[in-house]
């Protein structure tokens, strides 16, 4: 993340550049003769000699040093101590040279120093250098540097605190607790970190907002600090781009760690109540609602399903016509009384293969089946959703409810017969 330095970069050109050309026009001489008039005696002035790339250096040094420092610093009283220091600094080391035989004069160095300085404090007092100073506090490594440039040259008002419709995705490892057990610390902890920066850096650099990143995994926001209207969409698109990435991640992990990690995303919409939430250093900002803490529900069921990517039904409605999914069960969500279906998440609308379309299609009738209570129906159906050489874990799952439900039935009619 850039920060300010494209700003102290500017100030810094601004600055060294006319001082370079009072140099050139040697309107800096008759300051260096006085200073040799001033150490004539003590310092033996006869054997003093200039150097100018020493001079040049020191200014423009400066200029770019206190451009970036008066910007970064968030206190008046900080930026102007630290002008102090280097103008002192400047100041002292003219005679600290002249001891050494050469001829510094810091007049250039301190007006550059000074002038980068005041054109920093001045920035910072401006509507976009507020707007940094405030936001890279709180956005520095969360948000990527396209997200981050919109909001500090946003001509309009900035409102983080308030409602706003986003999407939620998270993401985390299942089989934690198994991988940990029986291994060195040590290594679940290097394992857990390079797990967690993999995938945070990843779904930063797509347009996510870094929300939770933690032992219980990693929760991004969609439209969020910056309002998106396809949030949905967007958040479908980068899962599964996720979804590619981590087949290379457990791959890689695999090798090094011997250990295979089983992982889910899930992916719920919705308004929430957004805002700076914590105190202190655990300050941040946040939303609160029913898509974050559904999203990460929702990413726990894959660990039932063997499934990887799972949509809420706030999300589907919103990009139904763009992807493509199948259903997986109906839950209880939080503030409804209606059972809604959730669905697992197979690709963009026309990405799967015509094999692919017409298995998916089976798939549905046989979960619609299992649903009304008709097992061997059900069973029928999803035997036809079954792809060659293709390991797929929810068909497994509902094959299984299938005949199990089927067994059941015969049971209850000979005890009807018996009766």
């Amino acid at each position: 993340m850039p920060r300010l330095k494209p700003s102290a970069l500017l100030i810094g050109i601004i600055v060294c550049v006319p001082v370079l050309a009072l140099h050139r026009l040697d309107l800096f001489d008759e300051m260096s003769g006085a200073l040799l008039r001033l150490y004539r005696q003590p310092f033996h002035a006869s054997d003093l000699h200039t150097v100018p790339l020493l001079q040049y250096a020191w200014h423009t040094g400066l200029a770019f040093l206190c451009a970036w420092v008066c910007l970064e610093l968030p206190m008046q009283i900080q930026r102007f101590a630290f002008l102090f220091a280097i103008t002192f600094t400047t100041v002292l080391m003219s005679p600290v040279l002249a001891l050494s035989g050469v001829l510094f004069e810091p007049f250039s160095g301190i007006l550059a120093a000074l002038g980068a300085g005041l054109l920093g404090i001045a920035f910072s007092g401006t509507e976009k250098g507020r707007r940094e100073h405030l936001f890279r506090q709180f956005f520095i490594g969360r948000i990527n540097e396209d997200s981050y440039a919109e909001l500090i040259h946003d001509h309009e008002p900035v409102h983080l605190t308030g409602k706003r419709d986003v999407t939620s995705l998270t993401c985390r490892i299942l089989n934690s607790a198994e991988l940990a057990a029986g291994h060195e610390p040590q290594s679940v902890e290097l394992m857990s970190s390079a797990f967690l920066k993999a995938v945070s850096d990843f779904l930063v650099q797509q347009g996510a907002y870094l929300d939770i990143c933690n032992s219980q995994g990693i929760t991004v926001q969609f439209g969020f600090p910056v309002a998106r209207e396809d949030h949905a969409q967007e958040a479908c698109r980068v899962a599964l781009a996720l979804d590619k990435f981590l087949h290379e991640l457990e791959t890689e992990i695999d090798k090094r760690w011997l250990r295979r990690p089983v992982v889910g995303i899930a992916l719920s919409s919705g308004p929430v109540l957004c805002g700076l939430i914590g105190h202190g250093a655990f300050q941040f900002y946040s939303v609160i609602g029913e898509p974050s803490e559904f999203s990460r529900r929702l990413c726990n069921m894959n660990g039932v399903y063997g499934s990887r990517l799972i949509l809420a039904t706030s999300t589907f409605a919103a990009v139904k016509t763009s992807v493509e999914v199948r259903p997986l069960e109906l839950v209880a969500t939080p503030g409804h009384t209606v059972l809604r279906e959730v669905y697992e998440l197979l690709g963009e609308k026309g990405s799967l293969t015509p094999e692919q379309a017409t298995a998916r299609d089976a798939f549905w009738e046989g979960v619609v089946a299992l649903r009304q209570g008709d097992g061997l129906n059900a069973k029928a159906k999803l035997n036809k959703a079954t792809l060659k050489d293709h390991d797929d874990p929810p068909l497994s799952y509902f094959l299984e409810r299938a005949e199990s439900l089927g067994k059941d039935k015969p049971h209850v009619v000979k005890s009807e017969q018996a009766s």
